[in-house]
């Protein structure tokens, strides 16, 4: 499933977006896509306090405030495609910046066909990074099962877990399972996924303390791990302190 948050304080832009945006993906796509609308700022903060996995934003920068909302957000999901709303009163100055990586612009007033057209191509470049990734080793982890393909940035895993005779990521407040081996996965991961238990392995950016008179890894999210006997050993060297973010 590819998850597409679009965030505006006009329902009216919101649903034209997602009207124009679910004809594209039935054109583009044979896969599953959901479309997140949110309409208030406290609504978007209470949305990602949890975490959820987000691969593309479609952001209106025009209202008070909404700048320094996705400049936060850009904090948390840096590899998350973006596509910026806004007009000529909004300076380019103010979103054409490295740290934000916009990736796609539409400006008001726009045609139903130019808004198509930047769709079209905000989309299309977001598969061929899908392809290129299941095609070779690159920033994400790539789940395919019978309902299409989970593409998931690295950065936004906390840990893999084995139980009942399936592996589940954990993402946030979210989780999702497939078959394999924690031994195989151990292998294929980045070097910066290590293994802590027979059935574990954290992301050691996510780490904010070891805890091994305790027996746990603790995580950002208030996530913890176990760390088992057998692995201890290779951990004591980060004692009671985090070794991430």
């Amino acid at each position: 499933m590819v998850t597409v948050l679009v965030y505006s304080e006009k329902q009216r832009d919101i649903d034209e977006i997602c009207s124009a945006a679910r004809e594209l993906i039935a054109r583009l796509s044979g896969e599953q896509w959901e479309l997140i609308q949110i309409v208030r700022p406290e609504k978007l903060c209470a949305y990602l306090a949890g975490g959820p996995l987000v691969h593309m934003f479609i952001f209106d920068i025009r209202t008070e405030g909404s700048l320094r909302y996705l400049s936060d957000i850009r904090k948390s999901y840096p590899q998350a495609r973006l596509m910026v709303l806004a007009d000529v009163r909004v300076s380019p100055m103010k979103y054409i910046r490295p740290g934000l990586q916009v990736g796609a612009l539409l400006l008001r007033p726009w045609t139903q066909m130019q808004m198509q057209e930047v769709l079209a191509d905000f989309f299309g470049e977001y598969l061929a990074y899908v392809q290129r990734e299941k095609e070779g080793d690159g920033g994400s982890f790539v789940i395919e099962n019978r309902d299409g393909t989970l593409n998931i940035p690295y950065e936004q895993i906390c840990f893999f877990e084995a139980r009942e005779k399936k592996i589940y990521v954990c993402i946030g407040k979210e989780e999702y399972g497939f078959y394999s081996s924690i031994d195989r996965l151990a292998e294929e991961l980045p070097p910066y996924f290590a293994r802590c238990h027979r059935g574990f392995i954290v992301n050691t950016r996510k780490i904010r303390r070891v805890a091994t008179a305790q027996n746990l890894i603790c995580l950002s999210g208030g996530f913890q791990v176990p760390l088992s006997r057998s692995y201890k050993a290779a951990w004591k060297g980060a004692g009671n302190h985090g070794t991430g973010r």
